[in-house]
């Protein structure tokens, strides 16, 4: 959980380069590829414990359902980043998903974006065709169209109904039978969310002598906002046409297919008019991410390389390449009532997916991301290379010139080694041997190795080469000299580890799951950092107490009494990209129920690890009290905290 709101720089609009003409796409390639890549590895380091992503939104928002939403736009994402569904993060975050059922919109449609891109179909039929059941059945009746299910103050609106239709589309992709009727009422609900039409003059064609005039209506927020139109909501208007029309196909009936055709052209020439790829257009600055992945869906939907004049991705990827920040996220800056700012995790998935031209048909298979090293210093006798991940691959890329002059078989540039025996060793151990004919000059084999490493961390790799000593040195009693390599640091990633989907599917064997809590503390950090963060069933939210809380603790309640034997506990840091911005907590005090004697737990250093809490016999816990007594400072406070308690 990154604690944006607590530092300042994060409450500042993001710096961006000074305004320039943007390059051609052949110039600015090598910066998105970079681009991309940086953000794909800063949502990696996102990733909580259990596998989710957690919430942008820090305050309890009624309508908003952190559990499933933003983990399947992130999963959806790194898919388009062609990120391999077997990687280990994208295991983990598809175990949590299949762990609770979404209950808003949003959520429910960015999990079916995210089940589509992950595939195969048949592995997620049924839970795709109970999220579609879902998405049916909080259709406004009458309207076509979607809102915030049971939610008071906002009753329909095209954003909701935007990304509906984005899931309806996976749905159907992944060949789940849509209502053709479905797509008819989106049209036609679509429809009265555009502004009245009105002409603007245009400039006359080239070779002509007189003007015309052309249609041009954009689309609002809302029905009752129709007439102030957004480009945000525009884009949204025309993309959800294009997947409606794309759905019904032949069943659209033709009137309305003219309607709907003459409403894309409208919404166009309204972007044309008023086209930027600064901001948002008309709307809500804060949606300035947002609009720019609905300017890729607009181009992708109506295969339009250019909105008028406007080379809308070579404007629009210089700009975020420019925009991107240094960690690799995409953030919008100042205050502002809503959204809360500066959505760091959104904002950085709707810029790939703009990136990676996510709505059009993708070709090609998934990518594979490596790291590199090298241990070539002119002094070494042997050179080494590696590259990979999880799965490193090691091999000799050379020798120094000194060793081929002492131990090469021939005279001048005839000379070559020859070569016995190569082995490797990965921090000191040997695991693989290679038997070479010595008698065969080496003529730059690489002898190649892969290790599949059991965790993340650094390591070394190192290679022994015998070769065999020319004649002129040789002697009797040795005629092979071993040389050795530098050790070369590696650092395995993406490890896949057992761990991780026992983390992503512990909510269902949480005791605390079955019986209503209720909890209290001495003190919280934030608001969003309440007493009852912890026990909420998600890595991605915890309770942290004050800095001026000297005596810190926090008591959960049970309303039905659960017979447990391990109490486990996450520290508040849960993701890489957070480590060490809260403190660590070193040592805690637990009391069960009515007993005044505490049993004392020293928790280990791993804090992106949960800690298991064995009791000395197995209780029947009502109520518990864990009472911190020893806390690190963090780099952005001197507190500490727990993102969740667990009964087990």
């Amino acid at each position: 959980m990154a604690l944006w709101t607590w530092s300042l720089l994060a409450l500042l609009p993001c710096a961006t380069a000074q305004e320039r003409p943007a390059a051609h796409l052949g110039e600015l390639q090598a910066g998105v590829n970079a681009a991309i890549d940086r953000g794909v590895e800063r949502l990696l380091a996102m990733q909580n414990r259990d596998g989710s992503w957690g919430s942008d939104l820090r305050e309890p928002v009624a309508h908003f359902d952190r559990r499933n939403g933003e983990t399947g736009l992130v999963v959806y994402t790194l898919r388009k980043c062609r990120v391999s569904a077997e990687h280990p993060a994208l295991q983990r975050a598809a175990a949590f998903l299949e762990g609770g059922f979404p209950t808003h919109n949003y959520s429910v449609s960015t999990q079916l974006l995210a089940l589509d891109a992950l595939g195969p179909p048949e592995r997620w039929k049924d839970r795709m065709k109970e999220l579609v059941d879902f998405l049916l059945s909080t259709r406004i009746k009458g309207e076509g169209t979607w809102g915030y299910p049971n939610h008071a103050s906002v009753y329909i609106d095209l954003s909701n109904t935007q990304y509906a239709a984005l899931g309806l589309r996976a749905a159907a992709h992944s060949g789940l039978k849509v209502p053709k009727d479905v797509w008819t009422e989106l049209v036609e609900g679509t429809l009265k969310y555009q502004q009245t039409p009105r002409d603007i003059e245009v400039a006359a064609a080239a070779g002509k002598s007189s003007s015309g005039k052309r249609e041009v209506a954009g689309f609002g927020y809302m029905p009752g906002e129709r007439e102030t139109p957004s480009a945000s909501m525009t884009a949204a208007g025309i993309s959800i046409l294009g997947i409606a029309k794309e759905g019904a196909g032949r069943d659209l009936p033709p009137p309305l297919g003219r309607s709907l055709e003459r409403a894309q052209r409208m919404g166009l020439a309204w972007l044309e008019r008023e086209f930027s790829v600064e901001g948002n257009p008309h709307g809500a600055p804060a949606w300035h991410f947002y609009w720019l992945y609905g300017l890729e869906r607009v181009g992708a939907l109506m295969q339009v390389d250019r909105i008028g004049e406007h080379d809308w991705y070579r404007l629009g990827a210089a700009r975020l390449v420019r925009e991107q920040r240094d960690d690799g996220e995409w953030r919008t800056g100042g205050p502002v009532d809503w959204p809360a700012e500066p959505l760091p995790l959104s904002n950085t998935c709707f810029a790939l997916l703009f990136l990676t031209k996510a709505t059009a048909p993708s070709s090609g298979g998934d990518s594979t991301v490596q790291d590199t090293w090298a241990a070539e210093a002119p002094a070494e006798p042997v050179w080494l290379r590696a590259a990979g991940r999880a799965r490193i691959s090691c091999w000799i890329s050379g020798f120094s010139p000194g060793t081929v002059e002492a131990y090469g078989h021939g005279e001048g540039a005839n000379a070559a080694l020859h070569i016995d025996k190569v082995e490797f060793l990965v921090d000191g151990t040997l695991v693989e041997t290679r038997d070479v004919d010595e008698l065969v000059p080496w003529k730059g084999e690489r002898f190649s190795m892969q290790h599949a490493f059991e965790t993340d961390g650094p390591h070394t790799m190192q290679a022994r080469v015998h070769v065999a000593l020319p004649t002129d040195v040789a002697t009797p009693g040795k005629k092979i000299e071993v040389l050795e390599s530098a050790p070369l640091e590696v650092v395995a990633r993406d490890v896949f580890q057992p761990w991780m989907l026992e983390y992503a599917r512990a909510y269902a064997s949480n005791k605390l799951e079955q019986t209503e809590v209720s909890a209290r503390c001495t003190s919280q950090l934030a608001s969003f950092t309440h007493a009852g963060a912890i026990c909420d069933g998600y890595q991605g939210t915890g309770w942290a107490f004050a800095p001026t809380d000297s005596d810190p603790s926090i008591t959960l309640d049970l309303e039905k009494a659960q017979r447990t034997k391990l109490v486990v506990l996450s520290q508040y840091d849960s993701s890489r990209a957070t480590f060490g911005q809260l403190g660590n907590i070193r040592r805690i005090a637990l009391y069960l129920n009515k007993d005044t004697t505490p049993i004392e737990f020293e928790l280990p250093e791993d804090t992106l690890m949960k800690h298991e809490l064995a009791l000395p016999k197995p209780a029947v816990v009502r109520s518990l009290r864990i009472r911190v007594l020893a806390w690190d400072k963090g780099s952005l406070q001197p507190v500490g905290g727990f993102s969740e308690v667990e009964l087990r």
